[in-house]
């Protein structure tokens, strides 16, 4: 029995940690979403949240239009664009290596001017799709 016992909670620790290791990321916001597909004009698929991503950073971001963000600036074989909202700013970085099939998007957030960059999520970005009913 007490071998049953053993085995059973065996099998129960390893289909948790199963379970845990297939976890998805959680979800980045809709309104980050759409500022970062504003900005570039490509469809962003996220692949990593960062704990850093708050609810202040949602809300900031989606009373923001895309007018207030600057102009794609390019340096080398990355781009970027910044957002000042008071002492708080954001930089989109969108970076693509000559073996990758897609750009990846980063986005940082700089809570005073003199902060080390956050990043608060990342993504590839990929062409948005045609719309085939014309």
């Amino acid at each position: 029995m007490k071998k049953q016992l053993v085995a059973l909670a065996s099998l129960c620790l390893m289909s948790l940690s199963v379970i845990a290791q297939t976890k998805t990321a959680p979800a980045v916001p809709s309104s980050i979403v759409a500022a970062i597909e504003g900005i570039t004009s490509k469809r962003f698929v996220a692949d990593t949240t960062y704990g850093a991503l708050t609810t202040q950073d949602d809300s900031l971001l989606a009373k923001e239009p895309r007018a207030n963000w600057s102009l794609l600036q390019e340096s080398g074989n990355m781009s970027y664009s910044n957002l000042v909202i008071g002492t708080r700013s954001y930089q989109l970085l969108i970076t693509k290596s000559p073996k990758d099939v897609h750009a990846t998007a980063t986005l940082l957030r700089y809570t005073t001017p003199k902060s080390k960059p956050e990043p608060i999520a990342r993504g590839t970005l990929q062409p948005k799709a045609e719309d085939k009913s014309k």
